[in-house]
């Protein structure tokens, strides 16, 4: 097998993963703004939000492999899309994602309240993550300043975007949040427990699948779902290179 390093993420995949990251943000609060104004209808402004969310997410997820909070500007750190009235931030994320890495799918998984115990049990964990990850990290961690001052400026800004419109911002709201959902139990729950099993495994989706998913939801999307048990793996590979990755172990007769 080649050097697997040249599979690895860079720092220049951090900045571009940094890059997008701001970007998204930009572009669903625009979306947001566009159906305020009547640009878009409501259809138009759930269909792209929802997208560039599940965009947002894997980026999220890759920069979290690379970069701590320290190392990033404060609008990457206060993460303000709005996914919750009280959302945790970068920092508190990247330091549940570590515990989940260590103790993957077990007891001391700090995610298994929705990857463990069934699909429904896992739907609910999704359908509550943002509420449960908040009292679970303040409970294990304690509530440190900077988590209380970015929990305020939050909050403050959920509180300003529903006064604006408050019917407008629930419908961009539910966008974000279903988008998140379905997004949490694919990538948490489908990737970690298979038949009362639990584990990391793939999901190897149909070549007429795959395309559009990709032309719509980027390759990062895609192959981190596809390869995951290969990303518990093999971590610092960046996602766009876990299809090649998969494909070296076939030609040298390694199992999944």
């Amino acid at each position: 097998m080649k050097d697997i390093t040249q599979y690895h993420a860079t720092q220049s995949d951090a900045l571009e993963y940094q890059v997008k990251i701001t970007l998204y943000t930009l572009l669903i609060f625009g979306c947001y703004a566009a159906y305020l104004g009547g640009v878009l209808t409501i259809w138009w402004m759930v269909g792209l939000t929802s997208v560039l969310v599940t965009r947002w997410m894997i980026a999220f997820h890759e920069l979290m492999h690379l970069r701590g909070a320290d190392e990033l500007d404060l609008l990457t750190r206060l993460l303000p899309i709005p996914f919750a009235p009280f959302n945790i931030g970068y920092r508190e994320y990247r330091n549940i994602h570590a515990g989940h890495h260590a103790d993957t799918a077990n007891e001391q998984d700090p995610d298994a309240f929705h990857i463990l115990g069934g699909h429904l049990r896992a739907l609910f964990g999704a359908i509550t993550l943002h509420e449960q990850q908040l009292v679970r990290y303040i409970r294990c961690h304690g509530l440190s300043l900077e988590l209380a001052v970015m929990l305020t400026l939050r909050l403050a800004l959920f509180v300003s975007l529903l006064v604006i419109d408050p019917m407008a911002f629930l419908a961009w709201w539910l966008a974000l949040r279903l988008t998140y959902i379905v997004n949490d139990f694919v990538f948490f729950h489908l990737v970690h427990y298979r038949g009362g099993k639990e584990g990391s495994f793939p999901i190897l989706l149909p070549v007429w699948l795959r395309y559009p998913a990709i032309l719509i939801y980027g390759i990062d999307v895609v192959y981190a779902t596809m390869h995951h048990d290969i990303h518990h793996e093999q971590q610092l590979i960046a996602a766009k290179y876990l299809h090649r990755y998969a494909a070296e172990m076939v030609t040298n007769g390694r199992k999944r």
